[in-house]
């Protein structure tokens, strides 16, 4: 093994492993043929980044704490051999406080990994370097990755890595993972010359208690062998979990023989836990002085910027403004686009298909008057939600984000909750369903409840299309303050609840956590395209699958005589099945202004999914206003579209200039031309019962999968009553909203 430099401390002298025990698990290390890598570190040191870097996959990525939820793997291969990856939650420490804490230490102990690589953020060593020395308790070889050096440097900080390779005996290497920079080689080296290393040696009469409970575990097989000495200053610790676990599992003796040890030491005048945390605390910090021996750290551009953006006052209205920007950008650049696809690239796309099909006309009108309006339609929005996605992912990796939550966290504890719950909040724009994962990140059960019961009143991008054609037919010159009131509408009714329901039936779970900040970053173009991309694919994936089959469902429901003597497929819309149906609960929303049977049962299959709404709307309006498509020639067909791209990417780039200038900062301008379904909805709605419909929509019960979600996460009960409370919430919101708007509009 490798013998400690000599600036190594001497307060605390390492305990270096068995020498036969070293050999023999390096030995076993080099000879698997499947070695099991798991990556643990600190939260935003960049390990699902360094997974993606060496693995070439498409992990979640996010510049905050919490993204990773579960472990996550990666197959790759190495050499000749195959090589699995597992991407552990961030944790500071292996005596878990958080949920994600505990997935990691029951992951290093149930998984039996091979080797462990251990991501720091080369510029805060100390902090990092705690749950170093917990991995050097297990008989795991491990190797070190100071991740983020780039950053470290620009603080004006100096790592020698070498000094702390010699000073632990591990490997330790430098990467960036962002730009891959020292990421190719990093598994050959971990897997050629990773070692046990050398750990902390604690007072003797913490060793001495560690000998004495690893010396019983020893003729415990059920136990894992490699983390014998980690259970036992865990049990020394009195870590609840773990003495949870070891007696569930047929150990209380051995957590009755701990509990004898702690009340011996305690009797000698030591307290176990607090003797561990020095120990490692003080070796963390002696060991830092080593990897950085003279810091001449200067005021870091975060801290500059952080002055503002944290700003006492100034903090709330620039991540307002912020906000406002990206829906402005979206509006901007995406509206072309989205008036190109439901406009022109759909009727060439229903004119192909009359040609194709001309000789089977039922599968014709399913094409034509389902599939195209309906998939057609929501398809249209994918340019909105690709350039949401991307600004959103900017916002995101850049750190901002975890400075909305700082901003938030006054309010959050207001409300009985800390900053670290807008975390799965903010998630919630995205998706509701990993939002509603993400809640595990929190401490308490009755916060986790909480934060699940009021997510689905963030505005998911699946509302999204919804919002954007409205306000293309009813607001044209000022659709982004709509879209952007719509999702401070949710945050708002979200908080409403929360304070009602934590002063209600979920009381505080206990005190708050740490907020990090990470340092602020400019994204790789690369990885914010994968992102936004990953995201926008998967809303496309919907439409192919759970928008086809809704949108064929809603068509046959439309092409069933609700009475007899009528043709299938032949019958008008109103006196269809659906038509029928809807006119049957339309009554109930008169009152809201939209007690049209159109507007009323597209309401139903956004049940299943929030976007099948405007493909429902498109699939009705169009089909009742439109004209068959008259069949159309390839050649003619793709000279058709080609000039309606062309004159959607000249006027996407005209209005760019749009999106910051002052003097239109009041305006959209892009939306003077109105898409087919656009202007039928103007026929269809006014503004003020247009906006009593936006606010019903953001209101109104999640999608099926949401409501999954909050099942399997909390139990039935609790996903039927957010369920009853958001349809009554969004139906007396609604009608306010429709009062008050038809009064002053």
């Amino acid at each position: 093994m490798t013998v400690p430099h000599p600036l190594a401390p001497p307060e605390l002298p390492l305990t270096p492993p068995d020498e036969a025990a070293c050999q023999a698990t390096v030995a076993r290390l080099q000879a698997a043929a499947q070695p099991r890598v798991v990556v643990v570190g600190n939260p935003n040191t960049g390990k699902t980044t360094l997974i993606n870097a060496v693995a070439g996959t498409n992990l979640k990525v996010g510049n905050w704490a919490g993204v990773t939820v579960e472990k996550r793997e990666a197959t790759l291969r190495v050499g000749d051999r195959t090589v699995q990856l597992l991407d552990l939650p961030g944790a500071y420490s292996l005596s878990p406080h958080t949920p994600e804490e505990l997935v990691t230490r029951t992951a290093l102990l149930d998984e039996n990994p091979d080797v462990i690589l251990n991501v720091l953020d080369a510029g805060n060593l100390e902090r990092n370097l705690y749950l170093t020395l917990q991995l050097l308790d297990f008989r795991v070889p491990l190797v070190l990755t100071l991740n983020l050096i780039d950053e470290a440097r620009d603080k004006g900080l100096t790592v020698d890595a070498a000094a702390l390779s010699r000073t632990l005996g591990v490997p330790v290497l430098e990467t960036v993972a962002s730009r891959a920079v020292g990421t190719a080689g990093l598994l050959p080296a971990a897997l050629g010359s990773a070692t046990l290393g050398s750990g902390v040696r604690y007072p003797d009469a913490i060793e001495l208690a560690v000998g004495a409970l690893t010396g019983r575990m020893a003729g415990l097989p059920t136990l894992p062998a490699h983390a014998h000495r980690s259970l036992a200053l865990s049990l020394l610790e009195s870590d609840p979990s773990l003495r949870g676990r070891l007696n569930a599992t047929g150990h209380a003796d051995l957590v009755r023989e701990a509990d004898a040890l702690v009340a011996a030491l305690n009797a000698q005048g030591l307290d176990p836990l607090i003797e561990i945390a020095e120990a490692r605390y003080a070796r963390a910090s002696d060991l830092a002085r080593v990897a950085v021996p003279q810091v001449h750290a200067r005021r870091t551009f975060s801290e500059r910027l952080d002055a503002l953006t944290l700003h006492p006052v100034w903090g709330v209205p620039i991540f307002l403004a912020l906000v406002l920007l990206v829906f402005r950008l979206t509006f901007s650049v995406a509206a072309p686009f989205v008036d190109l696809i439901g406009g022109p690239l759909q009727e060439t796309v229903a004119g192909w298909a009359a040609a194709l099909l001309a000789g089977v006309p039922l599968a014709r009108d399913i094409v034509v008057n389902a599939i195209v309006p309906g998939v057609g339609t929501v398809l249209s929005f994918v340019p909105t939600l690709l350039v949401l996605y991307l600004a959103m992912s900017f916002l995101e990796d850049s750190g901002y984000m975890a400075r909305a939550a700082f901003l938030a966290d006054r309010l959050m504890r207001a409300l009985g909750l800390d900053g670290r719950a807008f975390i799965p909040l903010i998630l919630g724009f995205g998706c509701n369903v990993p939002a509603v994962s993400a809640t595990r990140t929190l401490e308490h059960h009755s916060d986790r409840v909480l934060v699940s019961m009021i997510m689905p009143f963030m505005s998911c991008s699946a509302r999204l299309p919804v919002y954007v054609i409205f306000a293309a037919a009813l607001f044209p010159h000022a659709g982004s303050w709509i879209v952007w009131s719509m999702y401070l509408l949710g945050m708002a009714v979200a908080f409403v609840f929360a304070w009602l329901l934590r002063r209600t039936a979920l009381k505080p779970g206990g005190s708050g956590v740490l907020l990090e900040l990470p340092p602020y970053r400019f994204p790789a173009w690369r990885v914010l395209w994968k992102h936004g991309w990953r995201r926008t694919a998967s809303f496309a994936k919907r439409a192919r699958t759970t928008v086809l089959v809704t949108v064929a469902a809603v068509w046959f429901l439309l092409a069933i005589p609700a009475v007899g003597g009528q043709p299938f497929a032949q019958v008008a819309p109103k006196d269809s099945v659906f038509g029928v149906a809807a006119q049957a609960v339309s009554p109930l929303f008169a009152p809201l202004g939209f007690g049209n049977w159109q507007a009323t049962g597209a309401l139903v299959p956004g049940f299943v999914a929030k976007e099948v709404v405007v493909g429902t709307l498109g699939q009705i309006y169009l089909g009742e206003q439109a004209a068959p498509p008259a069949p159309l020639g390839l050649l003619d067909g793709v000279a058709q579209a080609g000039a309606a791209t062309w004159a959607a990417v000249k006027a996407s780039l005209a209005a760019l200039p749009t999106v910051v200038a002052l003097p239109s900062l009041g305006a959209d301008t892009s939306a003077d031309v109105k898409s087919p379904l656009a202007s039928a909805l103007a026929q269809a709605f006014t503004p003020a019962s247009g906006l009593a419909y936006l606010v019903f929509v953001l209101l109104y019960t999640p999608c099926i999968v949401t409501v999954g979600a909050i099942a399997q996460e909390h139990g039935r009960k609790v996903a039927w009553i957010t369920v009853a409370y958001q349809l009554v919430t969004a139906w007396a919101l609604a009608f306010l909203t429709y009062q008050v708007a038809r009064a002053l509009l």
